[in-house]
């Protein structure tokens, strides 16, 4: 499963779009931006150096944006109870009556 940080997301953004577009980031353009996700994708191989072109996305780098954006997150069996954390009794939703509370005295 791929997971992209705050900063990850925007920055591969970037690269989709000119991958669209012009294809390559310069080195000039690259100084701009916070350089931990850049390394963070470089050291994935997402991205990549072209000499005298710049830096584009790779094959895995699309690969990674497609599955971030793509995970399907249904639910096998909608039927099943919500998870545990949510307990519908407090909301009364499962039919029975709520608590009364006692009067204070």
């Amino acid at each position: 499963m791929t997971t992209l940080s705050n900063r990850q997301y925007p920055m591969l953004f970037m690269f989709i779009e000119l991958h669209d577009k012009r294809g390559f980031m310069t080195i000039d353009e690259a100084q701009q931006w916070d350089q931990r996700p850049f390394r963070s994708m470089l050291i994935r191989e997402w991205i990549e150096y072209v000499p005298n072109e710049g830096f584009r996305v790779t094959k895995e780098g699309l690969k990674a944006w497609r599955e971030f954006g793509d995970t399907d997150i249904t639910r096998r069996d909608p039927t099943r109870p919500l998870t545990a954390y949510f307990d519908p009794d407090v909301w009364g939703l499962r039919g029975t009556p709520p608590k009364k509370r006692r009067a204070a005295g």
